[in-house]
């Protein structure tokens, strides 16, 4: 679909109509309309939205450009957390089956009630069902609240000022700028753009702030006052302050998108890195309490000799 639709961006860009499109892409549709209704599907309702202030050629390359940008990171955070999701179920599941088997067997053969090594591997083992069972209630939990626009916004703002510049703060922010950049790059103004932004159901947190920053605008505010007090990071705060100085806000928000791209991954791979370390401890304290209750009956069949 999206090479496909970038193929279609394409042909707009070179001055093709509808009809020419239609031969050289080979679609059956009847007019742009039905086919962007058939392309996006549940996203066709915001692409009108967009298609208010922007033409068909602009809309296709904002989300073509957004599109993209989400492939590239939901792909970049599935290839780093697979391994490490993998490790830690892997040595989980260890754990069980040798508590299950092996443990259970070692006890009911040499008539073990209480030993350290038994207490440590049982401790151990309630010890992480707690962690990945409280795990999954969050995760629950997360969406339950992220389905609902007032809970998902006090949970953005909360996140916000707790860790200033969090993984979902700076990804949010990235997504906004992308979206401001090319929507003043098609000659439409701030406040237009906002109130497109505004409305942008797919991306909640996007609209969030563009509805800040959109209220902001109206009670009588600066642009540079009122982006500076919404929710993005600091970084891109400073970002377009120098923009408004030097007069030139469009390449300040280009600049801005080269550095959020490598502080997106800067700060997913410091979240990576944590995630990581906990694995490591999981698999290494893993190999140590397998190792002493395999050596539990060497242990008892020496001392009986």
């Amino acid at each position: 679909m999206k090479s496909r639709m970038s193929l279609v961006l394409a042909l707009m860009t070179s001055g093709c109509t509808f009809d020419q499109i239609k031969i050289i892409t080979g679609c059956k549709q009847d007019s742009m309309h039905e086919m962007i209704y058939q392309t996006f599907g549940k996203s066709a309702d915001v692409y009108e939205n967009i298609r208010k202030y922007l033409n068909d050629e602009q809309c296709l390359r904002m989300w073509l450009m957004i599109s993209k940008l989400n492939s590239e990171f939901g792909l970049k955070l599935f290839k780093k957390i697979l391994y490490p999701v993998f490790i830690c179920i892997f040595t989980y599941a260890s754990l069980l089956f040798f508590k299950m088997t092996l443990l259970h067997r070692v006890q009911t053969m040499f008539a073990i009630e209480s030993n350290l090594t038994v207490i440590s591997f049982n401790v151990t083992i309630i010890v992480l069902t707690m962690v990945y069972v409280i795990a999954v209630i969050v995760l629950v939990l997360m969406k339950i609240v992220l389905n609902d626009s007032n809970t998902r916004n006090f949970f953005y703002q909360w996140l916000h000022t707790r860790c200033k510049d969090n993984l979902l703060t700076v990804y949010t922010t990235g997504l906004f700028s992308r979206m401001l950049k090319e929507c003043i790059k098609s000659g439409i103004s701030t406040q237009k753009s906002l109130e497109m932004l505004r409305k942008t159901s797919d991306y909640p947190f996007i609209a969030f702030l563009a509805g800040n920053c959109l209220g902001k605008l109206t009670e009588g505010n600066s642009f540079n006052d009122s982006i500076s007090d919404i929710e993005t990071d600091s970084s891109f705060k400073f970002y377009m302050q120098m923009g408004f100085y030097e007069h030139n806000v469009i390449t300040q928000l280009d600049n801005y998108c080269e550095f959020n791209s490598e502080y997106l991954d800067f700060k997913l791979k410091r979240l990576i890195d944590y995630f990581n370390i906990f694995v490591y401890f999981q698999f290494s304290l893993s190999v140590i309490l397998l190792y002493q209750v395999i050596q539990i009956p060497m242990s008892i069949i020496g001392s009986m000799l």
